[in-house]
């Protein structure tokens, strides 16, 4: 869906797997990072994003200000090397550098990127990383390849 909506996937992470980051669930999580080529700008991302997240029975991202589980959350962690604030649209994602799961599919892929503010690499910032949560590559069979 992302590659038609979006744009063409060109690396794509392995899945990992991670427990709830934030608040506490039941279940575990599912995470890939996916570099994505495009000719539309961030906002248009976005809403194209939401779309996908909606058809696919994605309801509020929190509620109270707190985070729950959800069938699917897209996240835009980098647009080139720019640096966005806009009201619902903050690019590099603010938690990027606080969160494993997302930091161990980025390193994965893209290793040497740099992040435009914090001016360090995906492993350096997966090594420097505080969250301690468990995150583990998932064994995938075809009905999980995205």
């Amino acid at each position: 869906m992302i590659g038609a909506s979006v744009g063409e996937i060109t690396q794509r992470s392995s899945l990992y797997a991670s427990e709830p980051w934030g608040f506490k669930a039941p279940v575990h999580f599912l995470n890939r990072v996916l570099r994505v080529e495009t000719s539309l700008e961030p906002q248009e991302i976005l809403n194209k994003t939401q779309k996908i997240e909606k058809s696919l029975g994605r309801t509020e991202k929190s509620t109270n200000g707190r985070y729950a589980s959800r069938t699917l959350d897209i996240d835009i962690l980098y647009f080139n090397f720019s640096i966005i604030r806009l009201p619902g649209l903050i690019i590099p994602h603010p938690r990027l550098h606080d969160r494993r799961f997302t930091l161990l599919p980025l390193a994965e892929i893209a290793p040497e990127w740099i992040h435009p503010l914090l001016k360090r690499n995906s492993r350096q910032l997966l090594a420097e990383c505080k969250d301690k949560g468990k995150v583990w590559k998932f064994k995938e069979t075809p009905s999980h390849a995205v």
